[in-house]
């Protein structure tokens, strides 16, 4: 598996849990009390995992950026 092919998993899996989250949100308007409280929960844990997965994505996608400036500076 390639580093681009890597990165684009983790794209697909951001957007995903966006889904899922966009998903959850009006049920916000309807849960009350505790069921509110676990709703809330879920979706933070589904926010900072899509958010994860974002940040790798990037990181991935631009792995040999940093590189190739270096080289072009070096030429």
């Amino acid at each position: 598996m390639t580093i681009n092919r890597l990165a684009q998993e983790y794209k697909q899996q951001y957007e995903a849990l966006s889904a899922k989250i966009d998903g959850l949100r009006p049920l916000l308007y309807v849960y009350t009390g505790e069921d509110l409280y676990l709703l809330r929960k879920r979706i933070k844990v589904y926010y900072d995992m899509a958010c994860e997965c974002k940040r790798i994505s990037d990181m991935l996608t631009h792995y040999y950026d940093d590189e190739e400036a270096q080289n072009d500076r070096l030429n």
